[in-house]
């Protein structure tokens, strides 16, 4: 009888948890949640942000940029932002003087139109997204500077 009894006892108790760990996944699941991270009318310089009319495309891309590696001398005719993932990134601005710091969670709003170039001068790879929008009949949203 006894052993019954605790036969009995275990298949409730197996039986009750099952049933609470089913329902335990069917949980609704918890509120979606969006944080601005940046927001801006300007670049980093100052300059206001101006879309061309028109037809526009927008790009998405991952850069890794390693250990003091350096982008050439560049320029950007249209808008371009960027999210730091990882790193430590130096812009200069050929045009202004200005340097910038950028680190991991910052957002980088680029300057238009203004010759600068970038150097990882970290121990780690830069890695970044960057969000392009153009007029969707121009190929890139960089202009390489030869000197």
């Amino acid at each position: 009888m006894t052993f019954l009894r605790g036969a009995a006892l275990l298949a409730a108790l197996f039986a009750a948890t099952g049933v609470a760990a089913e329902s335990a996944s069917t949980t609704a699941p918890g509120p979606i949640t969006v944080k601005a991270l940046a927001s801006a009318t300007q670049t980093a310089s100052g300059q206001p942000i101006v879309f061309p009319s028109g037809d526009g495309r927008a790009v998405v891309s991952e850069y890794t940029i390693p250990p003091a590696a350096a982008l050439p001398l560049h320029e950007h005719p249209y808008p371009r932002v960027a999210y730091m993932l990882q790193g430590t990134l130096e812009v200069t601005d050929r045009d202004t003087g200005q340097v910038f710091l950028y680190k991991p969670g910052d957002v980088v709003v680029e300057v238009i139109g203004q010759r600068h170039l970038g150097r990882n001068t970290g121990s780690d790879p830069v890695r970044l997204i960057v969000f392009d929008t153009l007029p969707a009949t121009v190929g890139s949203n960089v202009v390489l500077i030869d000197k």
